[in-house]
């Protein structure tokens, strides 16, 4: 077997667990090797497939699993096992979005090269040829829509990317940007003030706040009840650095008061919608985000998605079930003057 793994190989895996080979995965046989995706693998490997994979795509028990190969060295096919869960190739939890949505890119061709999105001009070309498209699909019938005026909270809507960082996000700006989520209980109805798929809000949010950025708050990663409209501290050493960020996200990490982090929870809404649930909660998210921009325009707060970044980083603090997963995070902070 070529190692191409570091120590994270010889994290144990969990014996009770059943894992699955990640449906995001693609696995070949080239000559006397094995290719995983960028891996390769070769020696005792090569004589394990194609049933490892028949075996793990259906679940399976890891120690059941090596006990199905007697003619291969136990300790050879278990260093692989680890190999394989350390890189996210064998799963036993919720793949993450990025997972899920990877192998959509090799069903979509192009012509754009790489440097298109690193050029600043050849992306701002890139991004006007986009919002400027139209459909050359339909007739010639148009029906134009009367014009109308919409309050400042939509209009003046935008994206910060920097925010003021002297002055501490007042503690009655900050309650009123997370409260907008908590929960009202009225004699039989149960609501929100949002909507959600089947009225099961699957979401839980977690907020990390900076050190001195807000009013009357400690630092701390957090989680919010919606139901008590409190936050409850989860972790007072956890420190989460821009390190947890990818490189054009990390001075808006630098910049912002609090961080929100919108975690995923299958055990909710998978039970009725099964694998939909996750669909669902990406449009729940969406919406939640909606809202909180509303929110934020009101009291000249801003806020900036995250599209990813590196959460792998900072999931031990967090505490998650294997049920929940980071789905969106969002920067906050005050608008800068």
């Amino acid at each position: 077997m070529q190692q191409q793994v570091t120590k994270k190989m010889m994290k144990p895996f969990h014996e009770d667990c059943e894992y699955f080979w990640s449906p995001s995965v693609r696995w070949e046989q080239q000559g006397d090797e094995i290719r995983i995706e960028l891996l390769s693998y070769s020696g005792t490997v090569l004589g394990l497939f194609p049933t490892f994979y028949y075996l793990t795509q259906k679940g399976i028990k890891i120690p059941d699993l090596i006990s199905r190969f007697p003619q291969a060295n136990p300790d050879q096919v278990a260093d692989f096992v680890r190999d394989l869960i350390a890189n996210r190739i064998l799963v036993h939890t919720l793949l993450t979005p990025q997972e899920i949505y990877f192998p959509q890119e090799h069903l979509i061709s192009h012509s754009y090269s790489s440097e298109t999105f690193l050029d600043p001009a050849q992306y701002e070309a890139f991004r006007l040829e986009k919002l400027s498209r139209s459909l050359p699909q339909t007739t010639q019938t148009n029906v134009p829509l009367a014009e109308s005026e919409f309050p400042e909270v939509i209009t003046a809507r935008r994206t910060w990317r920097q925010f003021e960082e002297k002055k501490k996000v007042p503690f009655d700006v900050f309650s009123s940007l997370i409260s907008v989520f908590k929960q009202y209980r009225r004699e039989d109805e149960i609501r929100y003030n949002y909507a959600t798929a089947g009225g099961l809000y699957p979401i839980d949010l977690y907020v990390y706040i900076k050190d001195h950025r807000v009013e009357n708050v400690k630092a701390g990663l957090y989680y919010y009840n919606p139901i008590e409209n409190v936050l409850q501290m989860v972790s007072n050493t956890c420190v989460i650095t821009e390190d947890a960020h990818y490189s054009m996200n990390k001075e808006i990490f630098q910049s912002s008061a609090f961080s929100i982090y919108l975690i995923y929870n299958a055990d909710v809404t998978m039970p009725k919608y099964g694998g939909l649930g996750y669909f669902y909660a990406g449009i729940d998210s969406g919406i939640m985000v909606q809202l909180l921009t509303h929110v934020a325009e009101m009291h000249k707060a801003g806020i900036c998605s995250i599209g990813d970044m590196n959460f792998r980083r900072i999931q031990k603090y967090f505490k998650l079930s294997p049920q929940q997963v980071l789905i969106h995070s969002i920067e906050v902070g005050l608008q800068p003057q």
